[in-house]
């Protein structure tokens, strides 16, 4: 074994010496030589079992990292969720609302658009988030909008001031895009709250949003029309915002169809 040692020293101060470094070990005997492999943590020439350096390597190899976090789920899991429990009213809902300054919407907003109408309404309409009209008003609908919503109304026997107005997203959302998950996730709490102190009769949605995010319901507004969603035991039916209706006239026909079914059903 002594052999083995002295052997394999000098073909490290071999190799040492071959070396153009200018750093390169200058041994005078092997004992020298040995004294440095020592402190340099080789230790052992031949070790009693092989050492599988590729199983080792593989160890040190970081785990497949996470999946980050969508813009939507960053901004929902930074917004605690508030407890609504304790809210008896409307009017506390809205001034809880007004405290949620950590929302984003809320910076850009000009006023909060989330409720108006009297409160003992039989029928209240859902519609998705205000638009650049109702962000200046405060109101769930304004302008052009109002004044479609108060004809189709008409049409079916209600009148707008015996309705509740309520948006699912009380801000406006900046650029026109409609308001993603982490958006309206925090908000949601809040308008199952005020369903539950209406307590209407039914709901007519304008929109998809609301039959998704408050019924489980197809994100698809074609999907929806036509089909009842039970939201906390409410019948809720969806059909097309006023905003595609002024901009696709030749879509209220369909809409029609829809305020007929949802007349149907307050009979």
């Amino acid at each position: 074994m002594r052999d083995v040692i002295v052997c394999a020293l000098r073909l490290f101060k071999a190799i040492f010496n071959m070396s153009t470094s200018t750093h390169s070990p200058d041994f005078q005997s092997p004992a020298e030589a040995l004294v440095w492999l020592v402190q340099m943590g080789a230790d052992e020439i031949v070790l009693e079992q092989a050492v599988d350096r590729f199983a080792e390597s593989a160890k040190t190899v970081p785990s497949a990292a996470k999946p980050m976090a969508t813009p939507a789920q960053a901004v929902a899991t930074t917004i605690p969720m508030v407890d609504v429990s304790g809210l008896n009213s409307i009017t506390e809902i809205i001034t809880a609302l007004n405290f949620l300054d950590n929302h984003p919407l809320k910076k850009s907003a000009t006023k909060l658009s989330f409720f108006e109408g009297p409160e003992q309404a039989r029928i209240l309409i859902i519609s998705d988030s205000p638009r650049k009209e109702e962000d200046r008003s405060g109101l769930v609908f304004a302008d052009k909008a109002r004044l479609l919503i108060s004809n189709m109304l008409t049409a079916i026997g209600l009148k707008l001031d015996d309705v509740a107005l309520m948006n699912l997203l009380p801000w406006r959302v900046l650029g026109g895009r409609a308001p993603n998950a982490g958006e309206v996730t925090p908000t949601l709490p809040f308008v199952r709250r005020a369903v539950e102190l209406l307590q209407p009769q039914a709901i007519l949605a304008f929109s998809a949003l609301p039959g998704q995010y408050l019924g489980g319901a197809d994100a698809s507004i074609q999907r929806q029309r036509g089909k009842w969603i039970d939201v906390m035991g409410v019948p809720l039916l969806s059909t097309l915002h006023p905003e595609e209706l002024l901009r696709t006239p030749t879509l209220k026909r369909q809409a029609w169809r829809d305020l007929q079914i949802f007349q149907e059903k307050l009979k």
